[in-house]
């Protein structure tokens, strides 16, 4: 288990080279995230977006649909979200019970804003855009009785038949075949529990971008640079059943040793490709690829050992996805389009290299995993042609099981203790709606996103002139 081995993680880490990927600290299990296009236009049509990019968003969404823009337009965009993380919380391996525990943004922050510029021979666009913030926190905690102050230890579990001499034989076994063994020899079944914690987590990406397409014939062609700058604050406060303290972990963006000390910015240059073909006013296609960004995340320990003094254990390393897809725009009549994206996330760039805080899962090879997803999306926009044009949007997408797993052998209470805290998550479902007025020089659009664990409002505002 990991509060029997933590005074060891931290010599054995220290020597690392500066390689490492990222880590398994409890308060990063669990992590919700989600690359969608910026605009609540796209949002309301379910992400769809890629083959259609006919607004100033597309500079970060497609920045080769910039040149359907014949007039600088600027875009402001708000956000709201609902976010959750999910947590195993109780239950015995592999029947567990996980929970889910809600972050929040507090207000409507501005999450994207933009200015496009169409010159005869190319457009020209700066934008920034925030595609990442999830803040709050969760518990794995044994349950204290108000009125009698008993504690109950309702944490994740897991049994080992045993030697006799506490060596694990086989794999972990449930409660009724472990009571079966103890019937014969009370010393051949062991009960491991996973140690308690509390975690925080703070993480946010903003990009700072720089647009331009130009057109060739029926095609178009876009790049963006982007400036990323990221900054995370994970922690993990292990205790002990008897509520005692234990140890700190803690993955952030800068050295965070000192007291009072706040992780600062990371940043890192990346690149957008992207093209567009309209053979008609009907159709459209496009794709793009996103860069993923890189950015070094030290991971630090606290323990009795080290007198509750941080000590850097590994120079782990954030590395954002990297994205590429492809859509189709289809507008079977003036006022309505249909549009489909497939969009390919390589979330296995999260553990190249990864590092284990344990050290017996530190020596299994590629014992974390990540599953590149493939989403689907759908949507779709109807103008109604009133004194105001307004629009009515709806989509759906399709957001596979995409989170940090343990894959690794399970053969002894370190392994078991790692796939507890990260197993695999289920599949989510979005859906949208959405809704806009169209003036000649000003248009108001709203979007709603949700899903079971991810529930986003919109509203973005574009001035023409």
């Amino acid at each position: 288990m990991r509060r029997f081995v933590f005074a060891a993680i931290v010599c054995t880490l220290v020597a690392l080279p500066l390689a490492a990927q990222n880590t398994d600290i409890e308060s990063l299990s669990g992590l919700q995230f989600n690359f969608g296009n910026p605009g609540a236009r796209s949002l309301g049509m379910g992400g769809a977006f890629l083959g259609l990019a006919d607004d100033a968003s597309a500079a970060e969404a497609n920045p080769a649909g910039l040149t359907i823009l014949r007039k600088p337009e600027i875009t402001v965009e708000g956000r709201n979200y609902q976010e959750q993380q999910v947590f195993t919380t109780s239950g015995t391996f592999p029947d567990l019970q996980r929970t889910a525990f809600s972050h929040y943004s507090q207000r409507m922050d501005a999450t994207f804003a933009s200015v496009v510029y169409p010159t005869k021979h190319f457009t020209i666009g700066a934008y920034y855009h925030e595609p990442l913030r999830n803040e709050g926190t969760g518990q794995v905690v044994p349950v204290r009785n108000t009125f009698t102050g008993e504690i109950k230890t309702n944490v994740p579990n897991f049994f080992f038949h045993t030697d006799g001499n506490g060596n694990p034989i086989g794999g972990p076994i449930s409660e009724a075949q472990c009571q079966a063994f103890r019937a014969k020899d009370p010393f051949t079944c062991l009960e491991y529990t996973v140690l308690p914690f509390l975690s925080s987590v703070k993480i946010q990406e903003r990009t700072f971008g720089v647009a331009m397409a130009f057109k060739v014939g029926k095609f178009s062609f876009g790049a963006t640079a982007r400036s990323q700058r990221f900054n995370e604050t994970a922690f993990t406060f292990r205790v002990t059943p008897t509520f005692d303290f234990s140890s700190i972990s803690v993955q952030a963006t800068s050295d965070i040793r000192k007291n009072n000390d706040v992780a600062k910015d990371k940043t890192d240059l990346t690149f957008t490709g992207g093209f567009k073909w309209a053979p008609n006013d009907r159709l459209s296609v496009g794709g793009v690829y996103k860069q993923g960004a890189k950015f070094v995340a030290p991971t630090f320990a606290s323990n009795e050992q080290t007198n509750f003094n941080f000590v850097k254990a590994a120079d782990t390393t954030f590395h954002i996805p990297d994205v590429y897809g492809a859509g189709v725009s289809f507008r079977p009549m003036p006022v309505l389009t249909i549009n489909a994206d497939a969009v390919r996330v390589k979330y296995s760039n999260l553990v190249d290299n990864f590092v284990s805080i344990t050290a017996n899962v530190l020596k299994i090879d590629k014992a974390y995993t990540a599953a590149d997803a493939t989403e689907i999306h759908l949507g779709g926009e109807y103008f109604y042609s009133t004194k105001i044009p307004f629009a009515v949007r709806a989509g759906v997408w399709r957001d596979p099981q995409h989170s940090i797993t343990y894959s690794g052998p399970l053969t002894n209470s370190d392994e078991v203790a790692a796939a507890v805290l990260f197993p695999k998550t289920k599949n989510l479902t979005h859906f949208s709606v959405g809704a806009g007025l169209a003036w000649p020089r000003f248009q108001i659009d709203a979007a709603y996103d949700r899903s079971d664990l991810f529930k986003v409002g919109s509203i973005s505002m574009v001035t023409r002139f």
